[in-house]
């Protein structure tokens, strides 16, 4: 199907093992960051800050390949010129899988557009951020706010079409997206965090998409984000903000071996 996106999981080999006295050795992930880079960096600190291992030499092992110079993702598929971020973002891939990467986590979800059009043996070894958020919404029961960037909203990213027919149902039922007003300006909302801005300072436009929707949970569609879900778990407002985050699900299974 064109422009399916799927995470091709086949078979690797990895060197989770056990170490001596029972802890696991952890395979070789690399993270393709700078998309932005305080986004990979708040992943990596989480990803660590979050372990309950014995000794450091028991906790996750991890290439972070930061290049903030890529391609503004909305903007290059906006002009038409996604040859170009396929071409950056396979270029970081290639690079973490030559450095021994068993596994990639591209921390952006809006080049995730490209996915599909990576070489097979390079997407064969990326973990795909679309399919975690699909896996938790196949799982819920109540619909969500599709908070993402206009270039993937735009782009379709999320789109029922773009995937295989036992994910489209998910996409259909439970996502809600915003109209073009809201849409942009969470987009704006996105850039001040990636300039930098205090995550829990967007909570008052989250609340009104909230309220405006008539949705109570929301899917962190855009890996700034993630910088907003950590905040409002640190202050315990969790509750009131539910919402999928796709990379603190990949961390806790980076941390468990079982990525």
């Amino acid at each position: 199907m064109p422009g399916l996106i799927r995470s091709p999981m086949s078979p690797v080999v990895t060197d989770a093992e056990p170490r001596p006295g029972g802890a696991l050795r952890h395979p070789l992930v690399g993270i393709v960051g700078g998309m932005g880079p305080l986004a990979s960096a708040e992943f990596l600190r989480g990803l660590y800050a979050g372990g309950d291992w014995f000794a450091e030499q028991d906790s996750p092992r991890i290439l972070l390949y930061s290049d903030p110079a890529v391609v503004d993702r909305t903007s290059a598929l906006d002009r038409g010129a996604a040859d170009e971020l396929r071409r950056a973002v396979e270029l970081a891939v290639r690079r973490l899988v030559g450095a021994g990467a068993e596994r990639v986590v591209i921390a952006c979800v809006t080049a995730h557009h490209v996915f599909a059009d990576l070489p097979p043996e390079l997407a064969c070894r990326c973990v795909s951020l679309v399919d975690v958020i699909h896996d938790e919404l196949d799982r819920a029961s109540a619909p969500h706010l599709l908070l993402c960037t206009s270039g993937a909203a735009r782009a379709g990213i999320f789109s029922p079409d773009r995937f295989s027919p036992d994910r489209r149902r998910g996409a259909a039922d439970r996502l809600v997206r915003l109209r073009a007003a809201d849409q942009e300006a969470l987009h704006r909302e996105i850039y001040r965090l990636k300039r930098g801005g205090e995550p829990l300072a967007g909570l008052d436009l989250l609340h009104r998409l909230q309220v405006r929707y008539g949705v109570k949970a929301s899917v962190a569609a855009c890996t700034e984000l993630h910088l907003v879900a950590r905040a409002v778990d640190v202050i315990g407002l969790a509750g009131e903000f539910p919402m999928i985050d796709p990379l603190a699900i990949v961390a806790s299974r980076i941390r468990s071996a079982e990525l």
